[in-house]
Order: structure tokens, then C-alpha cells, then sequence
């Protein structure tokens, strides 16, 4: 598991501008282990920077399910992914992701963060339209 000890920043025309915010924790990308040493499927390369923001993404779930899958593949495909790489992760994800999704739901403070105050730090930052309970929900 990793802790994203400042916030982190990702750049997009389709998605826009997201931040997965300090003390989230991600285990990067949930690959395998029958499939985890074919090198362009390493968990801990290239795909790093998407599987950090596709995890937030889940866990925050102001895009929807569908949509953080797509964001996974396109940004692999960004970063110098493979369209063959970019389309396993995205099928995995697509395929076998509903049990995390779910998982996820409600998981904000209790597990995806570090400290509670990360959490606190990151819900302050939250546009006032947003819910303050429900971190992503319009009021």
C-alpha cells in the first residue's frame, strides 16, 4: 500500500484537471499475481500514475464506475502505455473491478485515507456545491 504524501495532480482534456489528495492510499494497481511479472503489466511501472488516480477515482465516485474504467485506459494509452496494455488493464478493471467498486463505497475516512485529518484536510477542499457527508454528491 502506498501513501500519497503530497497532493498529486493529473492533467487531462477528456477528464480535466483531478487530484488525489494527501494520505490517500492506493495499492497502485491490483494485478495478478499470475499475470504480475509480465513487465508491461508491472504494477509498479508505467501504469503507476493512472492505476493512483483510477483507485481515487473509485473510492471518491463522483465519475461513476464506467467512467474511472475509461479514465484508466486512456491514460495508460497517455503515458506510453500500449493500446494492448491499455485495453488489459481496462478489461480487468472493466470486468472484474465490480467487487472493489462496491467495497469502496463509504470507505472514504475509514479506509482510504491514512490519517482522519488527511480525510478532514482533503473534505475542506471540496467545492460548497458538494455534500459535505457524502464527498462527490451534489446537494
Amino acid at each position: 500500500i502506498w501513501i500519497v504524501l503530497s497532493p498529486w495532480i493529473w492533467e487531462d482534456p477528456v477528464f480535466g484537471r483531478l487530484t488525489t489528495p494527501q494520505g490517500f492510499r492506493s495499492d497502485l494497481a491490483s494485478v495478478p499475481p499470475i499475470v504480475r511479472d509480465i513487465p508491461s503489466l508491472d504494477p509498479n511501472g508505467i501504469s503507476r500514475p493512472c492505476a493512483l488516480m483510477h483507485d481515487f477515482l473509485y473510492a471518491w465516485r463522483m465519475i461513476g464506475k464506467d467512467n474511472a474504467d475509461e479514465f484508466l485506459r486512456i491514460s495508460l494509452l497517455s503515458v506510453g502505455a500500449t493500446k494492448l496494455v491499455s485495453d488489459v488493464f481496462y478489461m480487468g478493471v472493466h470486468q472484474c473491478g465490480q467487487a472493489s467498486w462496491d467495497s469502496d463505497n463509504g470507505a472514504l475516512e475509514t479506509r482510504d485515507f491514512d490519517t482522519v485529518e488527511h480525510y478532514r484536510q482533503w473534505q475542506a477542499t471540496l467545492s460548497p456545491t458538494f455534500s459535505t457527508q457524502l464527498p462527490g454528491v451534489l446537494q
